[in-house]
């Protein structure tokens, strides 16, 4: 069976321009018709015939959290090197993108990206007879036939989603729901662990905390937040992190260009602004920023990198954390140096492991913000595929402090 013959690669606003067909043979499902409601996964798979196949079968799930990658195809396999690879999209890739530090986990064909419902009905035949055949099997073993997770909108290939489980509350925030908010400008620094240089820039976004306070989130009794990219990836944040602003930083330089490019390794800003001044304390009080600006320009969106499949792009939202202090002595603020790759000068700039490296805790197309803990008994809202976010231009709030849902979608 020719499984790409159908498949003619993704959609530009999520893998670039021109970007090249993936012949992967994916199993994804879409919108059939201008009636329906748009497909949440790859809109360039739309003439694949699982689409055509799924939605005559299931005509109501069209346009739903279903119409979507994962009710056939997996993430990572847990505790493996692969095991962050959380939205399918970016495992799937990995047959066309290989990634060098995967040694296990690595699906190795085609069927090692499907989970047991797409095993089902590519065993089956991989049409909508086939659809029909295994509506009666419990592909994931939780107890529930295919088709009645199906009508009721829960992934038949994944047992934490049941029929009668209740879906976690969310809030979805869109890009004109957020630039209502207070909205400020930091200049700051992005201290990279590998990177060859660190970069100061100027983020203009929201305050975390005045977002989740638009969403009606109570943080009594939370622990903290999960901001999540749209493949999955995610970082934790502290209380602390959303409600106190963080130190001052400094402005350096650092060492003076020379003919040995790794020891001048802070980037010259395009623009610095006034009041900043060489060594000095940086002008104003910088916060856990969720940011739609850099230099003033609007963030690029995210986005699946062509020739590599790596996540590029910083919007149309990026989540952004300033350096706390060096051990947390507010005489000793976080700064530039090298990168960890970079030779030893013994000059007081090379790579030192206890400055705050903060531009690794800094989410590209931040889409998702979970408050933890959950709460128990809900599925979780679907944070291992965000794009339809990234699309939307929306942020989507919810687990602790939540109440009701909010502009909720299926």
């Amino acid at each position: 069976m020719n499984y790409a013959e159908n498949n003619m690669g993704i959609h530009r606003l999520i893998c670039g321009s021109g970007a090249a067909v993936l012949a992967l043979g994916l199993l994804v499902f879409g919108a059939i018709s201008q009636d329906k409601p748009p497909s949440r996964a790859y809109v360039g798979h739309e003439n694949d015939r699982d689409i055509g196949n799924f939605i005559r079968q299931y005509p109501e799930a069209a346009g739903s959290r279903l119409d979507d990658c994962q009710t056939c195809h997996r993430g990572g396999v847990k505790g493996t090197d692969t095991e962050r690879e959380f939205n399918p999209c970016g495992y799937c890739h990995l047959l066309e993108y290989p990634n060098t530090k995967y040694r296990t986990g690595v699906p190795q064909d085609f069927k090692g990206t499907l989970n047991a419902f797409g095993l089902a009905y590519e065993k089956a035949g991989r049409t909508v007879e086939a659809l029909a055949e295994i509506a009666g099997q419990d592909a994931d073993g939780d107890g529930y036939p295919n088709a009645a997770e199906i009508a009721e909108l829960r992934y038949p290939g994944d047992a934490g989603s049941r029929p009668g489980q209740p879906l976690a509350p969310v809030v979805f925030l869109s890009e004109e729901d957020i630039r209502k908010l207070h909205i400020l400008t930091q200049f700051m620094l992005m201290n990279a662990t590998k990177e060859l240089t660190d970069d100061y820039v100027s983020y203009t976004g929201v305050r975390v905390a005045d977002v989740l306070a638009a969403a009606g989130v109570d943080l009594k009794g939370a622990a903290g937040i999960t901001v999540f990219a749209p493949d999955g990836y995610s970082v934790d944040y502290t209380i602390e992190d959303i409600s106190r602003p963080f130190p001052r930083g400094y402005f350096y330089r650092g060492p003076a260009a020379s003919k040995d490019g790794e020891r001048s390794f802070v980037r010259n800003p395009a623009a610095v602004p006034s009041g900043v001044e060489e060594g000095r304390e940086i002008p104003g009080q910088p916060w856990l920023l969720l940011a739609f600006e850099r230099g003033g320009e609007r963030l690029e969106d995210s986005s699946y990198e062509k020739g590599t499949g790596r996540l590029a792009g910083e919007g149309p939202f990026r989540l952004v954390k300033p350096q706390r202090d060096l051990k947390g002595d507010p005489s000793k603020p976080g700064r530039p140096d090298r990168s960890s790759k970079a030779k030893t000068y013994g000059d007081g700039w090379d790579f030192n492991a206890v400055i705050d490296h903060n531009a690794g805790a800094c989410v590209r197309g931040a889409c998702v913000i979970r408050v933890n803990p959950a709460p128990a008994g809900f599925e979780e809202y679907d944070w291992k595929n965000g794009w339809p976010l990234i699309l939307e231009r929306r942020i989507a709030v919810y687990g602790h402090g939540i109440r009701s849902n909010w502009n909720r979608d299926a």
